[in-house]
């Protein structure tokens, strides 16, 4: 399993652990009156929990494999990040489309900015999903 291919997996349980926690707790609590300071609270709590479990995976893993680490992508990597990178803009344009609508027919502003954060959410596990399947199926 080459560097990149672990950095995708490292992508994919981080943000499914952050925000997976996020969502889940969001769901749980709920309140219209308090939505906005949750949504602040948790934003950040689930943030600072991504960044701190990608940096200690990735460094990890960068101290086992140190010649992987520091070699620049072949044409082989880039091309799958790039296709990787037009997946999940599908993805994020579906989403944003969709929510656009939901704003116009008059839902939760702050509901609203909840699911584009998912959609964002939505769009780096695609990503980190297709990078993984073209490197698994060696594309």
């Amino acid at each position: 399993m080459s560097f990149r291919e672990k950095t995708a997996w490292i992508e994919l349980i981080t943000y499914s652990v952050a925000f997976g926690g996020y969502f889940l707790t969001l769901w749980q609590a709920w309140d219209e009156l308090y939505a906005r300071g949750l949504v602040i609270g948790l934003t950040v709590g689930a943030i600072i929990a991504l960044v701190i479990m990608a940096v200690t995976l990735t460094t990890v893993v960068a101290l086992f494999t140190p010649k992987e680490a520091n070699a620049p992508a072949d044409e082989r990597e880039t091309l799958i990040d790039l296709k990787a990178e037009r997946i999940a803009s599908y993805a994020l344009s579906v989403g944003v489309v969709c929510l656009i609508g939901g704003l116009l027919a008059g839902m939760n502003g702050i509901l609203i900015a909840v699911l584009l954060q998912a959609s964002l959410v939505i769009a780096e596990l695609v990503k980190a999903i297709a990078q993984i399947a073209y490197f698994r199926l060696g594309a």
